[in-house]
């Protein structure tokens, strides 16, 4: 703990703490102890009598000094910063609480999706926003596994991001999920120095313009296919739901109308999912001639099935589902396999999807470059 009160109720940081004076918990009110030694920060602990819920003892080093490395960066840009503020209505502590509004979380050590849903929750519930920046061991993870998922962020700007923080460096990297290959995830990072920007700035509103080349369209198809096919020899477990879906629907997996498969920005998360998603969103079109965005939304959530769906803990219910709707609407009018006849409107053109010519253009192509932020207009906000 790096914050405790003295009698006066007087907030004081464990660096200025003297072992003359008295000190108490802001959570329990509890007696804490000033460790000051040779080797670790100095802190205070809690007399081993005391029951505190909200105690954040026996930290690593790289905790306490990613802490302190926040509250000097508010202080070198003017934020308001309070360390480890205790927020009663919640009964939880911040790491570090900007402009009394602003909560980070700086985690540095696994823990449950349940209880990462629940302190995301309580923030949100009273008003707090909530960021989450993860120590190097979870920030440079180079698989994306179903925890650190939860981490991830979406805005209409930046799309998919998460954030590190590298105290050695006294860096930030930002983590930019562009898309899912069929194979291998697409991102982008950057860092930035806390020496020159404000993290909070950097949380609400950095963001980079990246991108990256689908070399042969066809050939992506093919070999998405390819991978499809020997995943399904080998009974993947993870096609499971998605094979039960389409044998219902009177499908097969490797035998999806071609709109489908072509390469734009696959969802970073969906993976094969998408395939699901973009086949109902294309049937729709073709069966209805004519559909809203809205009508279209509601038709995915109604039909897909739950186990398709997750829920993160930083994510917006059905986030997810705005997103790859925007992005495959708009692909499809690139193509003009479809047209918007009005706002957020969208009408097929049946008799052209087989013999498009601008369709048959793109597949001729040697490459396709996708950028992002990419036509994250179309969301509905």
């Amino acid at each position: 703990m790096l914050v405790a009160i003295n009698k006066k109720e007087e907030m004081i940081m464990s660096q200025h703490a003297t072992k003359r004076e008295t000190y108490y918990c802001p959570c329990c009110h509890g007696e804490v102890i000033l460790k000051k030694g040779e080797i670790k920060y100095p802190h205070f602990a809690h007399k081993k009598t005391t029951v505190c819920q909200t105690a954040t003892e026996n930290e690593s080093f790289e905790h306490v000094a990613g802490k302190l490395l926040i509250a000097k960066n508010c202080e070198i840009f003017g934020s308001e910063c309070q360390l480890e503020a205790y927020l009663p209505e919640i009964n939880q502590r911040a790491d570090v609480l900007i402009d009394k509004t602003l909560a980070i979380e700086f985690q540095c050590s696994s823990l449950s999706i349940e209880r990462l849903k629940e302190r995301t929750t309580h923030y949100k519930q009273n008003g707090y926003q909530v960021f989450w920046i993860l120590g190097q061991k979870l920030g440079q993870l180079t698989s994306l596994t179903e925890l650190k998922k939860h981490f991830i962020y979406f805005d209409n700007d930046r799309g998919y991001v998460d954030f590190c923080l590298l105290i050695d460096k006294e860096m930030l990297v930002m983590t930019h999920y562009l898309a899912h290959n069929g194979k291998d995830m697409i991102v982008r990072r950057k860092s930035y120095s806390l020496q020159d920007y404000s993290l909070k700035e950097l949380l609400l509103k950095q963001c980079v313009i990246a991108s990256y080349s689908v070399l042969s369209p066809l050939k992506e198809v093919s070999r998405r296919k390819d991978r499809l096919s020997r995943r399904l020899l080998q009974s993947d477990k993870s096609l499971r739901v998605l094979q039960e879906y389409l044998y219902q629907q009177s499908y097969h997996l490797l035998y999806l109308p071609e709109v489908v498969y072509l390469p734009s920005l696959y969802h970073p998360f969906f993976k094969e999912t998408e395939l699901v998603v973009r086949l109902i969103i294309f049937n729709e079109l073709k069966h209805q001639k004519k559909r809203s965005y809205v009508e279209l939304k509601e038709r995915i959530i109604s039909e897909i099935p739950d186990e398709m769906l997750d829920d993160y803990a930083n994510l917006e219910k059905y986030q997810v589902i705005d997103y790859c709707l925007s992005l495959y609407l708009h692909f499809l009018k690139e193509l003009t396999v479809i047209e918007e006849i009005s706002q957020n409107v969208f009408h097929v053109k049946e008799e052209e999807v087989l013999n498009n010519a601008q369709w048959k253009k793109f597949l001729k192509k040697r490459s396709e470059r996708l950028t992002l932020p990419l036509k994250y207009d179309m969301i509905i906000k």
